[in-house]
């Protein structure tokens, strides 16, 4: 089937693209002397023309700001939530990091709208017609696709609705992948500081090996799945694509070698933070000592409950020792409020947690430490918050677990999105057809 050669100005899209607006191509090749029109003002395009006229906010570097701004956003809020001193080292090797990486998000920012040229540039054409050239090159056709050194794939279209709307689509493919990159940085820099912090407390190789065990496990889960994902949806979707094939199999091919992280490594890449179990030594093993465990929806739901319900005895109790203000320690005995609340205390109306400064050595309760008790509350109240907040991170980071593969969707999507357009634009185009080569 025959295709139009590509003038000058025909709408391009692009898979990476995070603006719907098509741009057009231009010719930039250093010699020019085949036209489309007699007047000579749309030159016909060759492989040597790898330029568009606006540059498109591209995919790449926008994941990268956002994947890097809420990775140093997250290592800030895990260093909020720690329950244990980690000593000024770490916490000064936490905030350097997390600097560090807002400022390199804050620099991807100033790269969101400047990459195109160089990357068209170092990108190269495929599918072209090698059997026709203008001014020594050859030329290119509505069959060819044109391979961002950036990673994304364009390709001319002759109608303004078409690119409109495809380029729409490929937009809100992007933008759900950015975002779901973005959730996950966050959740990677909480749950590396939670982790770290976890190991450098306990001070045991088992729970040292759970910071490499989420970061090299996670990391080549969600890589080598990802792979496993993009070859199953490539394999198994628009067969009778012609153009899907091509660039499939000639224009960006599915490769082990990107497994291996690259330029645009992001920490979204990390996947799943602190989702592994330590016992109370330490120990990479689970609450019953047998084994490691990942993820234990029941302990998760208990340890969540077990914050709640002290929040809300802690303020109970809190209200009730309003009632001794301003009365001596040694006093607190002989009032009825002090006997009602060292009477809750003993029917186990409040957490162990809650009431364990009120107690002696041999658990009995001590009316004349009631008063200091009312003064631990608030600390008590502010590392349950914490301690949901660690929960959260945890149960978000279990489901956000999926995030990378549910990402790597909405990625082929985009690639999808591009073809389908050039099928749907087959019957515009120029009255200079090419045949097939």
């Amino acid at each position: 089937m025959g295709a139009s050669y590509i003038p000058e100005n025909v709408y391009a899209i692009c898979t990476f693209q995070t603006d719907a607006e098509p741009r057009k191509f231009l010719a930039t090749r250093s010699e020019i002397s085949v036209f489309y029109d007699k007047d000579k003002k749309h030159p016909l395009l060759t492989v040597a023309d790898k330029n568009i006229d606006k540059q498109f906010p591209c995919k790449s570097p926008k994941n990268a700001m956002w994947s890097f701004l809420c990775f140093g956003a997250g290592l800030l809020v895990g260093l909020a939530l720690l329950s244990n001193p980690v000593g000024w080292v770490v916490a000064t090797i936490c905030i350097a990091t997390a600097v560090a990486s807002i400022g390199y998000g804050i620099y991807k920012a100033t790269q969101i709208n400047h990459s195109c040229t160089g990357a068209l540039s170092a990108g190269c054409w495929k599918i072209a017609h090698t059997k026709v050239r203008f001014n020594k090159e050859y030329a290119i056709t509505q069959n060819s696709m044109l391979l961002c050194d950036a990673g994304g794939v364009l390709t001319p279209i002759f109608s303004y609705n078409i690119a409109l709307t495809y380029g729409q689509n490929i937009v809100n493919n992007n933008n759900k992948e950015i975002g779901l990159n973005a959730i996950a940085s966050f959740l990677g820099g909480v749950g590396m500081v939670l982790a770290g912090a976890e190991a450098f407390v306990a001070g045991s190789w088992p729970a040292l090996g759970k910071v490499g065990l989420w970061i090299m496990g996670t990391t080549t889960v969600v890589n080598v799945g990802a792979y496993g994902e993009t070859e199953l949806i490539r394999n198994t979707s628009l067969e009778d694509n012609e153009h899907y094939q091509d660039m499939n199999e000639e224009v960006d091919k599915n490769s082990l070698s990107d497994l291996i992280p690259d330029k645009d490594f992001t920490p979204g890449d990390l996947s799943s933070p602190d989702i592994l179990e330590l016992d109370e030594k330490g120990n990479l093993a689970s609450k019953d000592g047998s084994r490691p465990i990942f993820f234990n929806g029941k302990w998760y739901v208990q340890d969540w409950q077990k914050n709640l319900i002290e929040i809300k005895q802690g303020t109970a109790l809190a209200e009730d020792l309003s009632a001794l203000d301003g009365v001596d320690a040694r006093e607190v005995w002989k009032t009825a409020e002090g006997k009602a609340i060292v009477e809750n205390i003993r029917q186990g109306k409040y957490s162990a947690d809650l009431v364990k400064t009120a107690l002696d050595g041999n658990n009995v309760v001590r009316p004349r430490n009631l008063p200091n008790l009312a003064k631990e509350l608030p600390e008590i109240k502010t590392q349950n918050i914490k301690n949901i907040g660690k929960l959260g991170v945890k149960g978000g980071s279990f489901i956000a677990f999926a995030f990378p593969f549910i990402a790597t969707y909405f990625s082929e999507n985009s690639r999808k999105e591009l073809v389908t357009a050039m099928v749907e634009d087959a019957n515009n185009g120029i009255n200079i057809i090419a045949n097939n080569p």
